[in-house]
């Protein structure tokens, strides 16, 4: 494969516009923050535009907003100099070499579900580029290069959509469990319905196409790039523009779960089920057990909500669910039904009309966990959100010895978590909310969940040292924490083979191999 060529010609977008080549240096704000260049970005956005008319789009049109505001979170909201939404792999590739050419920074935007503001858009000083019509879908059978079968899946996918596509084959792929998340959630490693059974999602690729930095594409697995292939899984967006995902499928059947909510006063209930599940001998330790729970609670109202979205990989209901079913619910049902019916479930998630933050710690599955996560999050609502109207809480995704010894039996990943350190949760701190003039409080209480969180954690000896990367927060570090400190550096090394020049780290926002970098 080859690398940067600088002295090549640099594309036909610049002989489309007549444009001069001039290279723009990135600037940094303050700390952490990527502020870009308004005038090499506005300069990059005609040349694109000339070359692609269609797919480049400029503030103040129907299309423009539309791609600038395909992020679930309103305060991750941005006014990026235009939007590039390539038609083609090829189409990104001839456009990033404008980009790369020039030194112009720029956010990646698939499904928009990371609520962290400037990771997946930029400001006037730098372009957004978007997967939307990356929608290509394809299944594969065996027997094939891969012997497995697979679907061959375009950036652009949402969760939902996929598995309808493939329950009409009866199959089904490991991926993430709402309705409207993106193809994203594999470069963070993604939990699923199936982790038990799986691993992370990312465990369960074939292959990926990507775009590198020097504009070639590239299919990479682990016969044409090993290394590469194992830094991808869990890698964000350090190493280029994933266009393409090829996942494992399987046969699909009838499973067992649904969606229910319950009384605020069966809060304590909750939590105790939750406690009952995560705890050596609970019903975590079933691998077709899965749940995704959440408890909520208003800082004006003082009352709480909880509830859960349960999947087991079975038509039956199963005793690891016992602590859960035994609380009467006030909405929802459970029952047979099917994958695409469970995740229907959590459509309500989808609209694009709110704030949200969040933020995460992993803490061991103890019986301690559960409540001391209620209790630093009410805390920390009661000190700093009093009298704002929003919701906070906490979404908890137990990870056990199970999964990690799936991941590894599925060749590993960058994450690189050790099973005989136990099981642990990962509690999601989040807050939801909708006036912009309350994002420093709503941030103050975030902060200091966090780190109440972590500061109760240590104390009782129960603090697990890794941050989910899907979950992580604004100024979080978790590929820091990636085999425990130990991937970084393999990680940095692979990074420098297929962008000698950095451009994923210098030009691009995210959860960078140097710490994050968002876009002012």
């Amino acid at each position: 494969m080859r690398f940067f060529h600088f002295l090549r010609a640099v594309g036909k977008a610049f002989v489309a516009c007549g444009c001069n080549l001039v290279l723009f240096n990135p600037v940094r704000g303050s700390g952490n923050c990527l502020q870009g260049n308004a005038q090499g970005a506005s300069t990059a956005c005609h040349a694109l535009s000339s070359a692609y008319p269609d797919q480049l789009y400029f503030p103040n049109t129907t299309d423009y907003t539309a791609e600038a505001h395909a992020i679930w979170s309103q305060e991750a909201w941005k006014t990026p100099a235009c939007v590039f939404s390539p038609f083609t792999p090829q189409i990104l590739a001839s456009g990033l070499q404008v980009l790369v050419s020039r030194g112009i920074d720029f956010a990646i935007r698939s499904g928009g579900h990371m609520p962290v503001a400037g990771h997946n858009s930029f400001g006037s000083g730098g372009i957004m580029i978007a997967t939307t019509h990356f929608t290509d879908l394809e299944t594969v059978s065996t027997p094939n290069t891969f012997n497995a079968s697979y679907v061959r899946a375009g950036a652009a996918f949402r969760w939902e959509s996929l598995y309808r596509y493939l329950e009409s084959q009866d199959l089904l792929c490991v991926g993430g469990r709402d309705y409207s998340i993106g193809s994203a959630l594999l470069l963070g490693g993604g939990m699923s319905y199936f982790s038990g059974i799986r691993g992370w999602a990312a465990n369960n690729i074939v292959n990926y196409e990507i775009v590198l930095a020097n504009s070639s594409i590239f299919q990479v697995n682990n016969m044409t790039a090993p290394d590469l292939f194992w830094a991808l899984k869990g890698g964000s967006n350090n190493f280029g523009i994933v266009t393409r995902y090829d996942l494992m499928t399987f046969p699909t059947g009838p499973v067992y779960g649904g969606s229910v909510d319950w009384a605020s006063g069966d809060t304590q209930r909750y939590l105790d089920a939750q406690t009952a599940f995560i705890v050596p001998g609970g019903g975590s330790e079933d691998r077709k057990a899965a749940i995704m729970p959440n408890f909520g609670y208003s800082p004006t109202t003082r009352q709480n909500s909880s509830g859960i979205v349960l999947l087991y990989d079975d038509p039956v209901k199963p005793k690891a669910f016992e602590n859960f079913t035994s609380i009467p619910p006030v909405s929802g049902s459970l029952g047979n039904t099917t994958l695409v019916g469970i995740v229907n479930t959590t459509a309500f998630y989808a609209p694009r009309n709110k704030r949200w933050v969040w933020a995460s710690i992993a803490v061991l599955s103890t019986e301690k966990t559960m409540n001391m996560i209620y209790n630093v999050v009410v805390n920390a609502a009661d000190h700093h959100l009093s009298g704002v109207n929003c919701t906070v809480g906490s979404a908890i995704q137990p990870v056990t010895k199970n999964h990690l010894e799936a991941a590894q039996n599925l060749g590993g990943d960058a994450i690189d978590l050790d099973p005989a350190k136990g099981n642990f949760v990962i509690a999601l701190i989040y807050a939801e909310y909708f006036e912009a003039s309350k994002d420093g409080v709503v941030k103050e209480f975030l902060d200091a969940s966090t780190a109440n969180l972590e500061k109760d954690a240590k104390a009782n000896d129960i603090y697990y040292p890794w941050l989910f990367l899907n979950d992580a927060g604004i100024e979080q570090d978790p590929i820091a924490t990636y085999g425990y400190g130990s991937s970084r550096a393999k990680m940095a090394a692979i990074a420098k083979k297929y962008d000698p020049l950095g451009v994923f780290q210098k030009n691009v926002p995210g959860y960078k191999l140097t710490g994050e970098v968002h876009a002012c």
